[in-house]
């Protein structure tokens, strides 16, 4: 592979904790949406802090891509932060190529 080559989209999951003014602003759902059209699998579902919690695997680009779109949140949302966990996809449990919700 030479200097100009691109890096091959190599297959990631993460595990992203987002805070802030998230739960009850539609964050779930902007979420499902987001990582349904960049054809990403996985979940995402409130947490009894206040926080969300969203496991998500697919081409590292595109992860990146919705890592994004969930920094700015829909409209009423206010992010505060991303922490984030990179998991063995073996591991995370993730079966088929759905996006859903769970509570």
């Amino acid at each position: 592979m030479t200097d100009t080559e691109p890096l091959p989209d190599v297959e990631i999951t993460v595990r992203w904790i987002i805070t802030g003014r998230v739960q009850g602003v539609s964050f779930r759902y902007f979420t499902q949406r987001a990582a349904r059209a960049l054809e990403l699998a996985g979940w995402v579902k409130n947490l009894a802090d206040g926080s969300v919690e969203a496991l998500v695997t697919g081409p590292r680009r595109r992860v990146e891509e919705l890592r994004r779109e969930l920094e700015k949140g829909p409209r009423l949302a206010r992010v505060d932060g991303v922490a984030e966990e990179v998991l063995d996809p073996g591991v995370a449990g993730i079966r088929g190529g759905d996006f859903e919700i769970r509570f």
